[in-house]
């Protein structure tokens, strides 16, 4: 267990695990949560996104799943709100109808908790693409470091007037019971959890990178948005260590439009506000392409892009990791 004050020693409170109120002058606020994961040899993971807009009446719900051989897809955009139960029986949300089923159930307050997701994905890619196959999964998880989070930004169009808006980020490791069609697997898996909430244009470019082994953790993110510096933010943390802010973040990265299961590879630098400074590169081991062209208006394609990625980082062992990122497609 994580003592409380170290839980929360980046302003982030115990309620912070559950929805927020929400502005309505603002047409884009979104609450959202993230769950990622991966095995040890990047075999097996995952990426599932639950995020609501009560303005616009709709959920949006996303779960992808890498086996080795195949990626599998989940994608609701339009989702009707009301039909997704906050805060009602134990459960922070959950959502059941027309196949899918989804619900998150925590445990000790930014401790542990229990994702679960049952439904019909489609396979993207393999011999057995284009089939329809049910999926379950139950993702139990307990936190390893703080909520890290930044505090509220101060960007014009990701705040409210008289309302907190704010994101944390956590390394987990986590239980994994994972059934794709008849094939049923319980795997040890580690990875990283967020929760966001507040106004959140999608129009902006963002990298995001993620890695958690048994020796360390970090999350770097940078996001560019219109007519504002880069904003570079994140964490590192070494086994038994103190989290710490990331100072600065620097990718030296090679992109391939044409292909987002080979999408990206390349250099990084990222500097600790301890003077710590972990560079290495990365190389993709699979990926696949997400769709948000409906969030924009009008509609648009971006390159938006998930990455499982091998990770060599100087003085330490070979990594499994995630890349992010958002592209103008133009």
């Amino acid at each position: 267990m994580i003592d409380e004050k170290t839980l929360t020693q980046f302003g982030i409170q115990l309620d912070d695990e559950f929805p927020h109120p929400f502005s309505e002058d603002h047409h884009d606020w979104n609450e959202s949560y993230f769950f990622d994961w991966y095995d040890a040899g990047g075999q097996n993971a995952g990426h599932c996104r639950i995020g609501w807009h009560p303005l616009q009446q709709r959920v949006l719900f996303w779960l992808y799943l890498f086996n080795g051989d195949e990626w599998l897809a989940i994608e609701e955009y339009r989702l009707p709100f009301s039909e997704l139960r906050l805060n009602q029986d134990k459960q922070v949300f959950s959502y059941q109808g027309w196949g899918l089923q989804f619900n998150y159930r925590p445990g000790d307050l930014l401790q542990s908790g229990v994702l679960a997701v049952s439904g019909f994905a489609r396979v993207l890619s393999g011999a057995r693409q284009g089939l329809v196959l049910p999926v379950n999964v139950d993702l139990a998880f307990t936190a390893l470091g703080a909520a890290h989070s930044r505090g509220a930004g101060t960007v014009e169009n990701h705040s409210a007037k008289g309302f907190d808006t704010n994101r944390y980020e956590q390394p987990i490791a986590a239980k994994l019971n994972l059934g794709i069609a008849d094939q049923t697997h319980t795997l040890d898996v580690r990875g990283e959890r967020d929760h966001s909430w507040g106004p959140r244009p999608w129009d902006m470019e963002w990298q995001f990178f993620v890695v958690n082994t048994p020796s360390f953790s970090l999350q770097s993110t940078v996001v560019n948005i219109p007519e504002w510096p880069a904003i570079t933010m994140g964490y590192y943390q070494a086994k038994g260590g103190e989290m710490e802010h990331l100072d600065a973040v620097a990718f030296d990265l090679s992109f391939v439009p044409e292909s987002p299961c080979r999408a990206v590879s390349g250099h990084f630098d990222l500097a600790c506000s301890s003077g710590r400074v972990i560079s290495g590169r990365i190389e993709t081991i699979s990926g696949m392409e997400i769709d948000i062209s409906h969030t924009f208006s009008p509609p648009k394609r971006s390159e938006y892009r998930r990455s499982l990625v091998r990770c060599h980082i100087d003085g330490e062992e070979t990594a499994i990791g995630w890349f992010e990122c958002n592209r103008n497609a133009e």
